[in-house]
């Protein structure tokens, strides 16, 4: 039997709604993926346009999911909206694609981050260690980056069995020092930095862009490349909808704060990348090394390396709260589906004190782990991105579904601009999709083939079930 929606707490008020936004946008993107895409479309003024058409598309989504979240203010956000739109067998596939695919990865790359800003922050230590087995004849090494990424999972998880409202608050927090630090690294670069604008009137030619692609590099697929990027850096947006069903007065409460935060961190991203170029210059940042931070090479060229230190560690914080609430969101919806009789029910328990999806939040640990001892950061990335995105886009679409079929549901908040806003959204979506799934099929079509097996397994046990059912009756 499904268990009772009212057992979660609506705890999340303006600040602490808006400040999962934040925290989720804002962490290792916009400073770990500057590097590839000034290498996929090699000119600054063009990677500068990736994160403003980016921006762009994600607010378009974010109008669009501020209707939908406030007219069904449940837990699992597009879970709940393309149930409703698409019926179960849909809203199960997204389910699906979140337990098994975006959010283990999700975690995993953003726990890979941590790994790489301590690594720098420590003097390079993890580096230092690998060990190696025979698994089956076969030769499984594990670096010190990998296990100081699981060891990330384990410890953030483990912060997120308390209270909701606990988090909220830790959320808020971390919300201003991440905003403040990004703030600070750009004010710094233009007031200290000694650079030049000339530097956007420069190419990278003579860059290494080591590990980037050819086929990835200049023109359409470049800047589609550079899209993928850039929303890498975005992800989260839609992270507030998760917990539509943990917010008060959501129809006033989450349109308000999914926008504004998403306007916010869009204006941050664009003048930081900015400064990015006026210090270093685009051959300089398409020259770092796989893995290297832009906002660390920044600090380190205007103070030096005794301050690359400093640097890496406000990143690894900044890193880690993003890790925090990405872990605190992504565990609602495998709860919400199997609240709902579609997921697998031990999914649906709450700790009995917390009132928290515990199993949820394990297996979710449990399977990040997983990934981040066989995976790379860009390939994790790319596998959320692509993932992700499938489902924006269908989600995207379901508020003209919604529209058209439930013309009298109540709707706090409607998007402004319909159809053509939530339009862009999801033809440009679509547009990225085709474009990502051709210069890169192989992770794209791995993400497929996993959703895909959803149907499957959705349709053999809802058999079951009814078999069962008949034969009781």
């Amino acid at each position: 039997m499904a268990s009772p929606r009212v057992a979660v707490l609506r705890s999340f008020g303006f600040a602490a709604t808006s400040a999962i936004v934040v925290c989720n946008m804002v962490g290792q993107g916009v400073f770990l993926k500057a590097r590839v895409m000034t290498c996929n479309v090699g000119s600054p003024g063009v990677m500068i346009g990736a994160w403003i058409a980016a921006g762009v598309l994600v607010l378009c989504g974010a109008l669009t999911f501020a209707e939908l979240g406030a007219a069904l203010p449940q837990s699992g956000g597009m879970y709940a909206f393309l149930r409703r739109a698409y019926g179960n067998a849909v809203g199960f596939a997204y389910g699906w694609g979140s337990l098994f695919v975006s959010a283990p990865a999700a975690t995993a790359g953003l726990a890979a981050g941590t790994a790489i800003f301590f690594n720098l922050a420590s003097g390079h230590l993890l580096e230092r260690s690998t060990w190696s087995a025979n698994v089956l004849g076969a030769v499984w090494t594990v670096t010190g980056l990998q296990l100081g990424a699981a060891l990330m999972i384990a410890a953030v998880t483990a912060v997120n069995l308390a209270p909701a409202l606990v988090n909220g608050r830790i959320a808020g927090g971390f919300a201003v020092l991440k905003l403040g630090m990004l703030v600070a690294i750009t004010f710094v670069a233009f007031a200290l930095g000694h650079g030049t604008f000339a530097n956007y009137a420069q190419n990278i030619a003579g860059a290494t862009c080591t590990g980037v692609s050819a086929a990835t590099r200049a023109g359409i697929a470049g800047f589609a490349a550079a899209l993928v990027g850039a929303l890498y850096a975005y992800q989260g947006w839609q992270s507030s909808s998760l917990v539509a069903g943990e917010v008060r007065d959501p129809g006033r409460i989450f349109p308000r704060s999914l926008t504004l935060s998403v306007v916010i961190v869009m204006l941050a991203y664009v003048v930081a990348n900015v400064s990015f170029v006026y210090v270093l210059g685009p051959s300089a940042i398409a020259s770092l090394p796989p893995g290297s931070s832009v906002g660390v090479s920044v600090v380190e060229a205007i103070f030096g390396p005794v301050w690359r230190t400093v640097a890496a560690a406000l990143l690894f914080a900044s890193v880690a709260a993003t890790l925090h609430v990405t872990i605190l969101t992504v565990a609602r919806v495998p709860y919400a589906m199997a609240s709902d009789g579609l997921g697998f029910g031990f999914l649906a328990r709450l700790s009995p004190r917390a009132r928290v999806p515990v199993n949820a939040l394990l297996v979710n640990a449990m399977l990040a782990i997983a990934l981040v001892l066989i995976g790379t950061f860009d390939t994790l990335s790319d596998y959320v991105v692509f993932n992700a995105w499938v489902f924006s886009a269908t989600t995207g679409a379901a508020i003209f579904v919604l529209r058209r079929r439930e013309p009298a549901l109540e709707r706090p908040f409607r998007t402004p601009g319909y159809p053509l806003v939530p339009a862009i959204f999801v033809l440009v979506a679509i547009w990225l999709l085709t474009q990502t799934l051709i210069s890169g099929p192989r992770n794209s079509l791995t993400g497929l083939a996993i959703i895909a097996l959803s149907f499957p397994y959705y349709y053999w046990r809802r058999w079951r079930l009814d078999r069962a059912a008949r034969i009781a009756a």
